[in-house]
């Protein structure tokens, strides 16, 4: 893929390269800036338009081109030995991994991704109603830890839970319906953003109180050993959930009866807007889990593999009666806490640093270089999706709304 000059003067002179904001044999992703260049008027940057390595800069900084000349070559830099894309291997040796799994990961993390980005716009332009809170930049967190998981079990979900939903195989068309508020969403219109779910699914709604999900996932844990079922639930909750008495109290239930719950913290480090070491003398989050008597870990949420892995394990755990596991995720959210916040409170650098740590662009390189796609293949991906968005997007627009008898629906007296 060739990155070539825009059409950007207004007079058709000259545009001058002022800095290369990638080097040579970096990776690169859709829509990442990759030069910066200064016209006439304004100084702006040049994003790239598909996945690949810099493998050329054809015009040095300082240097002028004009609209339509190369800049630079973007292309496969893939190792030539063709090597399978392998994990760390819970018991000490790597494991290989098929394609198509490879591909089905990588696929969800982009289905959320893009879902995600879609969704900020719809809110932008005023077109959706209610509230969001994203998840841009967590992934792998969820998309690892619903695929080591069967489809009989369940997940229990926060106020930032798109990515859970479809990680756990929730459809884009239920999802847009009910952030559009029809009948035809996963929860008939009634839940919105920060209650999504559906029970035939395997997703209990999800539930917008800080922590409420993690009672409720060691009570469904409780009626499955009661059952004698092997069916295990998944809790994901935040960091901030960790200084709420009812993690503690529910941790604590579980330990105590063995039950089959994998807790996972997703450490994004901020609870809302304040950081983790603000409020937490042992930033560790799974050191927790030993107050109570069962195992923790913490893991790099950023490497779905990894989490992928350790989640199979802690599950496989749950499973056979060995009791609860804490997973703690380390991730970093490149959106605000909800949809008004500009996050200003997050340092320049850091956010730098977690972005070039980002779990679609980590996992789009290892696939490179494995042998395990091309370009073409990622490019495809992601057109798919984009296509499936759009479609669903225009359908749940014109969805039907509830009419005012639906409010004795679904009511349940306690």
């Amino acid at each position: 893929m060739n990155l070539k000059m825009p059409d950007l003067s207004t007079t058709g002179s000259p545009i001058k390269v002022t800095r290369w904001l990638v080097e040579v044999g970096d990776f690169v992703e859709r829509g990442q800036a990759v030069v910066e260049v200064e016209t006439d008027k304004a100084t702006m940057e040049v994003e790239a338009l598909g996945f690949g390595t810099l493998l050329q800069q054809l015009v040095a900084a300082g240097g002028e081109a004009s609209a339509g000349d190369l800049l630079a070559v973007i292309g496969d830099a893939r190792a030539a030995s063709g090597m399978p894309v392998t994990g760390n291997g819970r018991g000490g040796g790597e494991i290989n991994y098929h394609r198509d799994f490879l591909l089905s990961l990588y696929e969800r993390m982009v289905l959320v991704r893009q879902f995600e980005d879609r969704v900020r716009a719809l809110f932008l332009e005023g077109i959706m109603p209610g509230t969001i809170h994203q998840c841009q930049g967590q992934e792998a967190t969820a998309v690892g830890v619903c695929a080591a998981l069967r489809s009989d079990d369940f997940i229990t979900s926060t106020f930032r839970g798109h990515g859970h939903a479809l990680a756990k195989g929730l459809t884009v068309q239920e999802m847009l319906d009910e952030l559009f508020g029809a009948v035809t969403g996963c929860c008939r219109g009634k839940g919105g953003s920060m209650h999504i779910g559906n029970l035939e699914k395997g997703m209990m709604p999800a539930i917008a109180i800080v922590a409420g999900g993690i009672p409720l996932a060691t009570g469904m844990a409780l009626a499955f050993k009661l059952r004698k079922t092997k069916e295990i639930v998944a809790c994901f909750f935040g960091d901030g959930a960790v200084a709420e008495g009812a993690f503690h109290e529910a941790l604590n239930m579980a330990a105590l009866w063995s039950l089959p719950v994998l807790f996972v913290c997703e450490n994004n480090l901020y609870g809302a807007s304040t950081r983790i070491d603000q409020v937490m003398k042992n930033t560790r989050v799974s050191d927790r889990a030993a107050s109570y008597g069962f195992r923790g870990e913490t893991v790099d949420g950023n490497d779905v593999l990894e989490v992928y892995e350790a989640a199979t394990q802690a599950a496989e755990e749950c499973r056979s009666g060995r009791g609860p596991v804490l997973l703690e995720l380390q991730t970093y959210r490149r959106t605000g806490h909800s949809r008004r916040d500009p996050c200003h409170y997050q340092p320049k650098e850091e956010r730098a640093t977690w972005s070039a740590n980002d779990p679609i662009t980590r996992f789009a390189q290892a696939l490179l270089v494995g042998g395990n796609a091309d370009l073409d293949d990622l490019d495809r991906i992601q057109k798919e999706i984009d296509d499936e968005i759009e479609r669903a997007v225009e359908k749940a627009k014109t969805a039907p709304k509830p009419v005012l008898s639906d409010l004795l629906t679904d009511v349940y007296a306690s």
